[in-house]
């Protein structure tokens, strides 16, 4: 602001018709001479004579704040949904939905077409993939369903993206299968629920409990997203809003 006012009072002399001489004014608005004088000037006139000064520490402190904020509030952005048991409870029955996109068995096999998802290790397992489909729930979420025969038994297993948000080891029957904990949820017909990442499954049928256990052994473990995955999926949901897609 000093230096602005300076500069202004120099324009003002020069267009001035009265013709003052303006070596005094070159002289204050010269930085080498501001600079001679201010040494010799207490540290905080000097600072204010040379121009504003930033302390480099609180800036980057400044900055640092600023962007763990925004980190932060990304983060929180890219979390999953919350899903309710009654959600993960009722996802079988999205097994008669009308389809968004259907998949052979080929499809299933290959990974490629469901690589967002979580598959069994075909391979290795006694699974037999029959079909699978996207749908949508009553939100407007989209629900992968997949028919699997596991011997002579049929197998609905449903993934839906979120976190399984009740306590249920408090209210159902547990089993810890491939280093992650399943919930018995229903006996008529046989349902298990797990989470799988931040992919909720679901398996149901008419079968023993051991079998619905080998099924859930088939898919693989996974690990919550991290911080980066976190802030990359709340910058994409911020860029969704925007664009409105």
């Amino acid at each position: 602001m000093r230096w602005d006012d300076l500069r202004a009072a120099r324009e003002a002399l020069r267009t001035s018709s009265a013709g003052i001489d303006m070596t005094f004014a070159r002289q204050l608005l010269d930085r080498e001479h501001m600079a001679a004088v201010a040494r010799g000037e207490s540290k905080h006139v000097a600072r204010a004579a040379s121009g504003r000064g930033h302390n480099p520490v609180l800036m980057l402190a400044l900055v640092m704040a600023v962007l763990g904020a925004s980190v932060g509030v990304l983060y929180s952005l890219g979390a999953p949904e919350e899903v309710t048991l009654a959600s993960a409870e009722g996802s079988a029955d999205q097994a008669a939905a009308v389809p968004v996109t259907f998949y052979e068995p080929s499809s299933m096999r290959s990974g490629e077409a469901l690589r967002d998802w979580a598959s069994p290790a075909w391979d290795s397992a006694d699974l037999v993939p029959v079909e699978a489909k996207m749908v949508t729930d009553s939100d407007g979420e989209i629900v992968l369903v997949q028919s699997l025969l596991a011997g002579l038994d049929a197998i609905v297993v449903t993934e839906q993206r979120g976190t399984l948000v009740d306590d249920l080891a408090e209210r159902f029957d547990s089993a810890e299968v491939n280093g992650f904990t399943v919930f018995l949820v229903g006996d008529n017909p046989r349902q298990i629920v797990w989470q799988c990442g931040e992919i909720v499954i679901s398996a149901t049928c008419d079968c023993a409990a051991d079998t619905l256990e080998a099924v859930a052994a088939a898919f693989p473990s996974h690990d919550p997203a991290g911080v980066l995955d976190r802030v990359v999926d709340g910058v994409e949901r911020i860029a969704e809003a925007v664009t409105g897609n």
